[in-house]
Formats: C-alpha cells, structure tokens, sequence
C-alpha cells in the first residue's frame, strides 16, 4: 500500500461530485479532502443526500486515520449539506466554512481533474483557456440548482435523470445520425414525459434534418409551457431568421426572464442574442447595456468581450457618450 501523505491537518473539504451509475443514475459522492494535500480522506456514495450519522462517521474515521481533529472543514455555499455539517462540527470546536463554489473548485481543481479521469470515463485533454472552462462549467447545471427548465423544482429532481440521454442526443444530432439521436430522446421521454424541454429538445435534433417538424415539436413545446426558457431561446433564433426583429427581442425576454439566475451559462448565451438584435435595430444603448450583462455573467466571454469592442467602445459611428466603457465593465477588459 502506497502510505498517505497529509498536510497539516489545518483544515479538510467536504466536497460534492456528481457520478452517473447504470444501476442507480444520478447519484451524489461526497469526498473528504485534506484541503493541503488533496488526499482523499474518505467518500460517501448515495442516490440522495447522505445521512447525518453516515457523514459523522465520515469525519470521525478521518479524525483518527489522520490524528486530529482540523480547525476548520470548508463546503460549497450553495451546497444542500451545508447546514447539516454545520450542526455536525458544531460541538467538535471545529469551524465550518462555506465558501463561494468557484472558490472552492480552485483549492480541488488538481483532485477533481483526476477524479473525472479515473471514474467518469473522462479523458486526457488539452489544457483549457479560462474562458473555455469557465463555459464548461457554467454550462452544466448544479445538481441541487434551480433546473433550467424552469419548473420551479431542483435540477436533481427534474430534468437531471434525462441529462445524459439528451446529452447524448444532441452530440448524435449535431453529428448527422437523427437515428441514434431519436433513440436516447426516447429514453429520455420513458424518464421523465413529454416535458416542455424533452418537446424542445426534440425540436432541436430534428432541425439539422427537417425544418418543419422541427418547428412542430417547438410549437408543442411552447403550447406546453409559455415560458419555457429554451423554447424561447429557439425561437428567438427562429425570429431572427425571418428578420422579425421584434418577435425575436420579445422570445428572448421570456427566456431571460425564465432562465434561473443561477443559470449563468443559458443567461448569457441568451443575453449575447438580444444584444445582437437591438445592435440590428440601431438601437445601440440597448445592446451596449445587455452585452455588459452578459459578460458579468461570464466575464471571460471573448465573443462578448469582441462584441462590445469593436460594435461599441470602437465603433466611430456610435454617439460618443455611448461608447464611454461603463465604469463596473472596465476591470473585465484588461486588454483595453
């Protein structure tokens, strides 16, 4: 056995992962982490959230493989443990600190890249820009997250149990094989009905082959939920093709105003389109104030960072009030 190297036991992770099983679907891994040394202290595997007596466990076993108690066990702030570890660490003089998740995926970056690798039948990839992953991880939606369908349930118990048949489904799509893609939109629909977003979705496979039934699973779509975000994403993209500006600006609203905010990813692909529209109509403080939006969300956007670049800060035939960088947005435009 290869002996454990610990840091100094100042402070562990508990930290959450998302594992796709055959036999139980979505499930929740909560890892224990040395927070110095990134060495895996123990795991808990479950279907739901794991049990308080199950997470004691947890710690009281690390407490003894490493000698002590740590001064303090950091957790993402918006996990749903958090309150439940809370009351666990409480009478152990042991602090309990929820952090913001984009922090907390910095000090586990090097673990969770391996941990994708070994278990979740990832691969050895290029490095990616800061951009690239920033979308990567905003793109995927957080298990115990508002679900981006907008139903108004958590996304683990939506449209999370279909994610990876739709998943699929679009790559299969996009690729050419309507098929193949058609048989996991299937499977997807036997998991949770025929959902606005599984309608949609539909509507999205079929329109690499058919227009028109396309735009007949789209209109169920919609006929099913009004304000189904994604189906007035496609939409607007739809109303934008036929130059109906207006129609387009009024999809898009709907799905802005739908989308969770905590769909980061959605919101700002979403929020790029409206920009673009209003920069079409000339209306140009309307589409320097949405593409700012934008790239709050996402600040490492380029396309936006481009966008506003050369259609507004640069662009001489912009009025030059409007063109003045407002004072929030600066410091996302180091290059400027």
């Amino acid at each position: 056995m290869i002996p454990r190297v610990f840091g100094s036991n100042e402070a562990w992770v508990l930290h959450r992962e998302d594992l796709y099983t055959t036999q139980d679907g979505h499930c929740n891994i909560y890892l224990l982490l040395d927070a110095y040394s990134k060495v895996c202290l123990g795991h808990i595997l479950t279907v739901d959230l794991p049990e308080i007596s199950d997470v004691s466990n947890l710690l009281n076993n690390a407490k003894t493989e490493t000698g002590g108690w740590p001064r303090q066990v950091f957790i993402a702030k918006n996990d749903p443990y958090v309150t439940a570890l809370k009351s666990i660490t409480k009478g152990l003089n042991v602090k309990t600190t929820d952090v913001p998740y984009k922090d907390l995926k910095k000090m586990i970056r090097p673990f969770s890249e391996s941990f994708d690798y070994e278990f979740k039948g990832g691969k050895h990839l290029p490095p990616l820009s800061t951009s690239e992953r920033e979308e990567m991880e905003a793109s995927i939606p957080q298990t115990y997250n508002p679900c981006p369908c907008a139903s108004g349930k958590k996304f683990k118990y939506c449209c999370q149990k279909s994610f990876y048949d739709i998943t699929e489904a679009m790559c299969q799509a996009e690729a050419g094989n309507l098929g193949v893609a058609l048989h996991f939109m299937k499977e997807a629909e036997l998991k949770v009905g025929l959902t606005a977003e599984v309608l949609c979705r539909y509507g999205i496979c079929w329109s690499y082959f058919d227009h028109k039934e396309s735009i007949e699973y789209l209109e169920k779509a919609i006929q099913k939920n009004p304000n189904h975000p994604r189906t007035n994403y496609i939409l607007g993209i739809e109303a934008v093709e036929n130059k109906n500006y207006l129609m387009a600006i009024q999809y898009y609203q709907n799905a802005i105003k739908h989308y969770p905010k905590e769909d980061k990813f959605h919101l700002n692909e979403t929020l790029n389109n409206l920009g673009s529209v209003y920069y079409r109509l000339m209306q140009y403080q309307e589409a320097k104030a949405t593409w700012e939006k934008a790239l709050v969300l996402l600040p490492n956007d380029e396309i936006i960072k481009r966008n506003l670049i050369e259609c507004i800060y640069e662009n001489p035939i912009i009025p030059e009030q409007i063109r003045e960088i407002s004072p929030f947005i600066k410091r996302y435009l180091t290059a400027l």
